[in-house]
């Protein structure tokens, strides 16, 4: 080990090594923080609750425009799928009325931001191989008071779970009881959903807002996973996971396929420093093994710093670039089921009550880890964004940081 100690400081390619590193971790990464997070200097740049709470609605607001301009233009029922006898995918919205001024007199409208950027996806996405109808979930427990969803009702077809609010059951706002509610609303929507002739069902929470690409690459898997409804299905699948949480898919993770991501970029990127530099900085072949140590401990720590997350969305390049692994536990924003799957998950809910550090994800991951050969599946990277500054659980505004 000395001896490999004395060798590479005697070397050049020490002094270009370090050069390289200072350069990367006191330049490179920093500027890289500014734009990018989960990053290894991103907790640098990003400290300012209040000032990440303004961008936030700022954004926002620009959204909102944009879904108003678009719903303004569309004129006809999005129901492509009412004359058919079956649907491939129906995409269900569950929606409760958020922050009714409770905390301030912002109106985040995060449902019609959804409804309208589902509806642009499904009339922009070309050649699909399956057919996909939209529905909304209201689930609000007050719906005569929900004034966001009226004109929405009017553009999709809408399941109502309470139809007035003189006959609704009282719940009380604890956390417990909310808890158990969601669990009751996500059976509900699901229930309602398969009975319009659907075969697999995207149930998706009104706050998670699908990227550019989502139909497109839904469409990829589930027909290359023959999911499409019209023949038994090639695998035995539970459901697919479109959503986890950004700051959950880093490299440090006790999920299988993360170390090994990261060894095989820090190899690649190796393999590209090593070839360079022998261009330009020929080293005795006795000698190469400590350049090819060096990058390669350079380049993991290199793709640490930057951040999995960061690397991941590469992949966006192209559908079949996304990748396909065992769903991690936590979190249900958007989730497509199989109608075998969605049964077996809302038979168990019905069997259980959901209570305060119990939700209804913590419920799907017990039965899960009871059931192995309950196969969930997660799509990477995220095809959807979490937007829900408001929370409908807590009744407060999040820490933007976590959203």
């Amino acid at each position: 080990m000395k001896k490999w100690c004395r060798s590479f400081f005697k070397l050049k390619f020490s002094k270009h090594l370090l050069f390289l590193t200072i350069v990367t971790y006191f330049v490179g990464i920093p500027l890289l923080s500014l734009r990018y997070r989960y990053t290894a200097l991103d907790p640098l740049w990003h400290k300012e609750k209040s000032q990440a709470q303004t961008f936030m609605r700022s954004v926002n607001d620009h959204r909102i425009s944009e879904a108003l301009a678009f719903l303004t233009k569309y004129n006809h029922v999005m129901s492509e799928s009412s004359n058919q006898t079956q649907t491939d995918v129906g995409i269900t919205i569950i929606t409760v009325s958020r922050n009714r001024h409770k905390l301030d007199q912002y109106e985040p409208k995060y449902l019609t931001q959804v409804v309208g950027k589902s509806l642009e996806l499904l009339l922009k996405a070309k050649d699909k191989k399956l057919s996909y109808r939209l529905f909304i979930c209201n689930v609000d427990d007050e719906p005569s008071s929900y004034a966001e969803l009226t004109p929405l009702t009017k553009i999709v077809q809408t399941f109502h779970r309470f139809h007035n609010s003189s006959s609704r059951p009282v719940f009380q706002r604890t956390v417990s009881q909310t808890l158990e509610k969601e669990k009751e609303d996500y059976i509900f929507c699901g229930e309602e959903a398969f009975k319009h002739n659907i075969s697999n069902l995207l149930l998706m929470e009104d706050d998670a807002l699908p990227n550019d690409d989502m139909i497109t690459v839904i469409d990829y898997f589930l027909n290359t996973l023959g999911l499409d409804g019209r023949h038994p299905p090639k695998h035995n699948i539970t459901f697919i996971k479109l959503y986890h949480p950004d700051r959950l898919l880093g490299f440090i993770s006790l999920e299988k396929e993360r170390l090994p991501e990261l060894f095989c970029l820090g190899l690649i990127i190796t393999t590209c420093f090593v070839k360079a530099y022998l261009i330009f900085h020929p080293v005795e072949g006795r000698h190469r093994k400590i350049v090819w140590l060096g990058f390669f401990v350079y380049s993991c720590l290199f793709v640490l710093a930057v951040g999995r997350q960061n690397f991941t969305s590469i992949r966006r390049i192209s559908k079949y670039l996304y990748q396909l692994t065992p769903a991690p536990s936590c979190c249900t924003p958007a989730i497509v089921y199989t109608k075998a799957g969605f049964h077996t998950i809302s038979s168990h809910l019905k069997t259980v009550s959901c209570k305060n550090g119990f939700g209804k994800d913590t419920a799907i991951d017990k039965l899960r880890s009871l059931n192995p050969g309950l196969r969930a599946l997660l799509i990477q990277p995220n095809l959807f964004t979490h937007i829900g500054m408001y929370s409908s659980l807590r009744d407060q505004v999040l820490d933007p940081f976590i959203v």
